[in-house]
């Protein structure tokens, strides 16, 4: 029995696959052999002191180097500030002296302004002295006109009141073809306005 059961279970059951890990081919590395140093010769006293103060040197001269750098470096960033100052200030005093200038020219159009003002006031003063001055002349000379026009005035009435009577003369006839008739005329006209 135990074999029908393991068949029925076999059969029964999907078959099992069996995975198997894959193999890693092993890459054959090529192994550089590592170089081998010369093993260096023994220093002497005189070259290991010689070496040293030949570092001292280098570390003094680096140094040095390295200083001269920082310096330069500062030295720059100086000149660059001294620039940036220079160039701040010289704006200020155009700024300054555009302000100046801008004041300057206000002065100058106020002061214009004003003697402008001063010059038309003296002429208007001018202008009023002289009208002041025709206006009198005028009235002296209405005066006079008044003055002149009662004196013709007077003697206008002096003429009336003291006008010739005229005497008729003898009246003539004359007809009608007379050569004196335009003198006939005059007369009678003459007396009509009496």
């Amino acid at each position: 029995m135990s074999e029908l059961f393991e068949s029925d279970v076999v059969e029964k059951t999907e078959p099992v696959i069996e995975e198997k890990p894959l193999e890693t081919v092993p890459v054959e590395e090529e192994v550089k052999p590592k170089k081998v140093k010369k093993p260096r010769k023994p220093l002497s006293e005189e070259r290991k002191a010689q070496l040293r103060e030949n570092l001292k040197k280098g570390r003094l001269t680096s140094l040095e180097k390295r200083q001269a750098k920082k310096k330069g470096k500062e030295l720059v960033k100086i000149k660059e500030e001294e620039v940036k100052q220079e160039t701040i200030i010289k704006k200020k005093i155009q700024n300054e002296e555009e302000k100046e200038r801008q004041l300057e020219e206000r002065l100058e159009k106020r002061i214009r302004a004003k003697m402008e003002k001063e010059q038309e006031e003296k002429r208007t003063k001018n202008e009023i002295e002289r009208l002041r001055k025709q206006v009198e002349e005028l009235t002296a000379n209405k005066r006079e006109v008044r003055e002149v026009k009662e004196v013709k005035e007077v003697k206008e009435e002096v003429k009336q009141v003291t006008k010739p009577i005229d005497i008729p003369k003898k009246q003539v006839s004359f007809s009608k073809y007379s050569p004196y008739q335009d003198q006939m005329m005059m007369n009678f006209g003459r007396f009509r306005n009496m």
